[in-house]
Order: C-alpha cells, then structure tokens, then sequence
C-alpha cells in the first residue's frame, strides 16, 4: 500500500480520518494525500440578466483569494501536526470547483480513507452523504469511519456477502484483517429471499476458498432489509469493522436499485471498508 488519500473538509471530525490513515501509513510505510476542494459562497456571484454568468468584481476576487488562503494554512497545518511526525503528508487545495467526487477519481491511491456522519432521513433521499458519493466512484477500497478511533486495529471482522460470483475474484485488501484474517461470513435472509440455504453454505464454501481461506465462520440472519440486518448483526458481536462489497451503481441504475453498501455506511456507528466487487 503506497498512497493512502485522505479527502478532507477540515472539521474536527475528519481529523479521525487522518489519524487512522496515519496509524496505517506507519504500518505500512505508506503515504499519505490529503485533500479538501474549496467552497465558495453563492451569494459570492452577481449574475447578469444578459449572459447569466457571474460577474467577478475586484473585492469578489479578493475574497477568493483570502477563502483559499484561509483553507490552505488549515490544510497546511492539519499536515505540520507533530503528532503524524515521521509520515510524508502531502496536502493538496482544489480551487478549480472540479468537487471532491471528481477529484478523488483522478487521484492515484491504494485506499482512500475518510469520515463520515452519514445521512437520513430527507437528506439520505435527496443528497446522500460525502462517503456515499465516494464509495459510487472510488477505483480502490474506501475506508469509512464513523467516530474518533485511538488505535485502528481490527479484530472482530463482520464480512457481509451477497451471493455474486463476481466476489470470487481475487481482492487484494489494504490492511491486514486482524490476526486471523476474513473469517466471519454473514448472509442476510429477507422475507423475498427464496435461496436454498444449503445452496448459500455451499456458494461461501466457494468464496472462501477463491480466497484462501480455510477456516471461517459462516452466519445467517433473518431481517426485514439487508442493511439492518447487517448493522444489528454487527452491533450484537460487538465488531469493529464491517467488510462490504459493492458494485458500484451510477445514474438511473442506482436510483433504481441502490446500494447496500452504501445504506450501511450511512446508518452504521463503527467504521466500513467497501470494496468493489
């Protein structure tokens, strides 16, 4: 693992982010890219009737220049923090408004890590949250995490699955999974899920040997929805991360299905790697 990005809006709770990215960066003498898109204000912009486009006065200019100043001694210092010392922190300011979405997919990484609150309600429906977006255009594992966490090294590993062949291919994960691996499966029944529970065993059995696994522990729980069932299975064993794959559903084939992965790192406490099926 060579480069780990961290997308940033400079709130308190993204420095959780940075923190882990740096506790991985250590363990695996990785770098680390850290990133925040500057925002500016609408009400910044003076449109005109006759071409509809901003009109860019001298003290609109100014306060440009002093919104990117302002954002970059913060990305400058979130850097120079002592407490990452012996890490190389690269910090990057995007001002083009290219997005942070955008961005992330140009940038060349091994795995991105940022926080998130999530999203519900209203907000879930219309907008979804930063992560979500994220996870739907990443090329590499996504790392969400939710809290502020000490010292980011899990143990007890829930890895939901979902029966796709395509999660047989091989993965290569970014961190090492606790001592002994990916070793506990879980498959979520629904009330529509009409699946021979021999035929799921024997599918994971399959799954686990496409990866080298030996020795796993296989689960099923019945659940009104898969999300919940995944974050209330996770919740009861007390697990420190959730393993999810996703396929990465964009534009009208996402409104339409939606996405798992995507429903749990919103509602979630504990943090979720997503990787791509």
């Amino acid at each position: 693992m060579k480069t780990i990005l961290v997308p940033t809006d400079l709130s308190p709770l993204t420095d959780s982010a940075l923190s882990v990215a740096v506790s991985l960066a250590r363990t695996y003498g990785s770098e680390v890219s850290l990133l925040h898109s500057v925002t500016y204000p609408m009400m910044m912009l003076t449109p005109t009737y006759a071409e509809a486009l901003p009109i860019v006065t001298e003290s609109t200019l100014a306060a440009y220049e002093k919104i990117e100043q302002d954002a970059y001694q913060s990305l400058q210092a979130l850097a120079n923090n002592p407490a990452y010392a012996g890490v190389t922190i690269t910090p990057t300011l995007l001002t083009n408004g290219q997005g942070l979405v955008g961005a992330i997919t140009d940038q060349p990484a091994d795995l991105i890590v940022m926080a998130s609150k999530g999203a519900s309600g209203l907000e879930e429906l219309l907008i979804g949250s930063n992560a979500e977006a994220v996870v739907r255009y990443a090329h590499c594992p996504v790392l969400v995490i939710k809290h502020p966490i000490t010292h980011f090294q899990p143990e007890n590993i829930v890895c939901a699955v979902d029966v796709d062949d395509r999660l047989k291919s091989k993965h290569l994960y970014p961190f090492q999974m606790g001592e002994q691996g990916l070793h506990q499966f879980l498959y979520i029944i629904t009330p529509t899920d009409n699946r021979d529970p021999d035929g799921v065993r024997d599918w994971v059995n399959e799954f686990a040997s496409t990866k080298g696994i030996t020795e796993f522990e296989f689960v099923t729980r019945h659940a009104h929805n898969v999300p919940d069932g995944i974050i209330q299975y996770a919740e009861e064993t007390k697990a420190d991360l959730i393993v999810l794959f996703t396929h990465g559903h964009k534009g009208l084939q996402h409104l339409l299905s939606g996405s798992v992965a995507e429903d749990v790192l919103n509602h979630a406490s504990l943090p979720v790697l997503i990787m791509r099926a």
